[in-house]
């Protein structure tokens, strides 16, 4: 029986030959990933990198990487990341995987202006498989965005809600969660989590959506919880969405679900011009592979 049968059945439901580029790819993990994207049909992956270094590794550890288009660069992580960036306006890579390289050496390019950039935002949504919740978690914005004000944190959302309707998550509820579910002017979580709400009565953010907040997280997920402190809800104990207020409390709940709580997670950026997923060095192959499902089936569809 798979231990994560709902990332598995997203997985499953990715196959394409969608060209994945992995860019700088100069670690065991990041090979295998590779290796376990062929086994399971996912997509075409091309890895971007120096040529005889990722060889040497692939040798030194007995991978096989016959058949797998790499494109030569010096030994320079940017140069890589920038010739990614090129392939990707070239119509030749519908997704970005970070290989080994830092995050920024990553996203510099992409974000400049003559990068992949869009109107939009760049964001970061992740899905959380856990024991003891039946449907896949999002959470959002756990990696990006530092402190976004309301205005950003709807743009997020919009992000959100639409890579969740494209991966089958439909008529989203949203939890958007605070220290408190209490409007308090001293904590600018809660403000802007009335202002969310507010506006989307207004102008919905997306359509066929319940956006209610603030929750505490409590609340948030246990429709107990809520009950018991008399909160009257359509989305306490059943969210598909957490909308966090900063990245400090969406990281370290993020890391809290995978190291205390057992879950497993899929990742991607969103808001450029292809899905781009960011592996941590920490990350499990899984992990990685299920990231990669999500952003094919955001690629497989159209904008």
């Amino acid at each position: 029986m798979d231990k994560y049968p709902l990332l598995e059945k997203m997985i499953d439901g990715a196959k394409s030959d969608v060209p994945l580029g992995v860019v700088y790819p100069l670690s065991v993990p990041a090979l295998e990933t590779v290796l376990d994207l062929i086994k399971r049909q996912l997509c075409t992956p091309i890895l971007i990198g120096p040529r005889d270094l990722i060889l040497e590794l692939a040798a030194k550890e007995k991978l096989s990487l016959d058949g797998i288009e790499i494109v030569d660069t010096p030994n320079d992580p940017i140069i890589a990341a920038k010739k990614a960036v090129e392939l990707v306006k070239e119509g030749k890579l519908a997704v970005l995987m970070k290989g080994s390289l830092h995050t920024e050496d990553l996203m510099g390019p992409i974000v400049k202006r003559d990068g992949l950039r869009t109107d939009r935002r760049t964001s970061h949504l992740f899905l959380f498989e856990l024991e003891h919740y039946p449907k896949l978690l999002g959470i959002s914005d756990c990696v990006v965005n530092i402190a976004p004000n309301a205005s950003q944190k709807i743009q997020i959302l919009k992000s959100s809600l639409e890579a969740l309707n494209k991966v089958g998550i439909k008529d989203a509820k949203v939890a958007i969660i605070a220290a408190t579910e209490v409007i308090n002017p001293s904590m600018q979580a809660t403000i802007d989590a009335k202002e969310i709400v507010d506006t989307h009565a207004v102008s919905p953010i997306h359509p066929a959506t319940i956006i209610e907040g603030p929750f505490g997280f409590d609340n948030a997920i246990s429709a107990h919880a809520a009950k018991t402190k008399g909160i009257h809800s359509q989305v306490a104990g059943d969210p598909d969405l957490l909308l966090v207020p900063d990245l400090q409390v969406g990281n370290i709940l993020y890391k809290s679900l995978v190291y205390m709580a057992g879950a497993e997670c899929a990742g991607t950026i969103l808001g450029a011009q292809v899905p781009i997923i960011l592996t941590s060095r920490s990350d499990s192959v899984f992990s990685r592979v299920a990231s990669a499902a999500m952003a094919i089936l955001l690629a497989k569809q159209p904008q």
